[in-house]
């Protein structure tokens, strides 16, 4: 399905008339966004079912920090949408939402030395009301 051009509205004419129908450019207006739309096909659902016919049937895309969607593909390949990816000591601490993913690319894995962190992805989370990164293991970051 090819995209279908749709005009802004113009909003300095009448959208109906003084019977109460539609005006000729509004009635042209809401036909363009039909066809955008798709019509009797569902342009989201095609999109969707084309990106799932391209993705390998053996593999699962699974968004990280909260923006999950669809189903089983057969299979489990994460894919993360990090916040940001950035130095532990500037990753962000307010505005976060519980479960949301950053990459700190110093934070210690298991066996690293303090200050030889090769970095690892991060998640926030506020126990007992206190917000802080932790790692995939549910230690806080440490660089």
């Amino acid at each position: 399905m090819t995209a279908q051009p749709l005009p802004s509205p113009n909003f300095n004419n009448a959208f109906v008339d003084a019977r109460g129908f539609l005006t000729r450019w509004a009635q042209a207006w809401i036909s363009s966004a039909d066809a955008r739309l798709g019509q009797r096909a569902d342009k989201v659902d095609a999109a969707s079912a084309t990106a799932a016919a391209a993705t390998p049937q053996s593999t699962q895309l699974v968004a990280g920090g909260g923006l999950q969607l669809g189903g089983s593909l057969n299979g489990n390949v994460a894919v993360a949408l990090y916040h940001t990816v950035n130095l532990a000591a500037k990753l962000p601490t307010t505005g976060n939402s519980e479960g949301d993913w950053c990459y700190a690319i110093d934070a210690r894995k298991s066996g690293e030395g303090a200050g030889s962190g090769s970095g690892m992805p991060v998640f926030w989370s506020t126990p007992s009301g206190t917000g802080g990164w932790f790692t995939p293991s549910g230690i806080l970051v440490t660089t």
